[in-house]
């Protein structure tokens, strides 16, 4: 997932309004921040918990250990102008299809100045859901966004899932190539 697609994700939390924001609502919003600037970007995850109440402590430490793994690795990618042009308004309309037939909707998306709150839920297959918080700064250069998410399933030991992570990514320079 690119930074700007994490950022709008964990852009989802703010003032709840009594109904979901429409999809529309969320990209007129996205539009008061400031666009991204093409360019290379590394973007660093930061896993502050994960946890899976009804799992076996040897294979918490083991998801614990894995997660830890993909926080150590630094995440680089090319946004190109093309990309930057469009704003955001892709990355919502993605998020709000969902991925892996889940159907997601945002209960919060609030921008003031470079500063996110922003709430997403969303339901999957087989009575699957999550709830994503998020709240953070972004700018053109560069984003630091926290997020928590709780996923809940009959699939999950425990019926549980708990993370929290800090995202801060950060434009490094020019596209390091046409292909990158």
């Amino acid at each position: 997932m690119s930074a700007v697609a994490a950022v709008l994700a964990l852009t989802a939390c703010g003032s709840e309004p009594s109904e979901p924001r429409t999809v529309d609502e969320v990209i007129a919003e996205a539009g008061e921040l400031d666009s991204p600037r093409p360019g290379q970007y590394e973007t660093k995850v930061e896993l502050i918990e994960f946890s899976i109440p009804g799992l076996p402590p040897q294979q918490a430490d083991q998801m614990k250990s894995m997660m830890g793994k993909m926080q150590a690795e630094n995440n680089a990618y090319c946004l190109t102008e093309a990309e930057a042009k469009k704003g955001f308004e892709d990355q919502v309309r993605k998020m709000t299809q969902g991925e892996g037939q889940m159907d997601c909707q945002f209960g919060r998306f609030d921008v003031d100045g470079g500063k996110l709150d922003a709430q997403l839920t969303c339901k999957g297959p087989q009575g699957m859901t999550a709830e994503m918080t998020l709240d953070g700064t972004t700018g053109a250069e560069s984003s630091s966004m926290h997020m928590t998410m709780v996923q809940k399933a009959a699939m999950i030991p425990g019926g549980e899932m708990r993370m929290e992570m800090k995202m801060d990514s950060k434009r490094v320079g020019e596209c390091l190539s046409a292909g990158a």
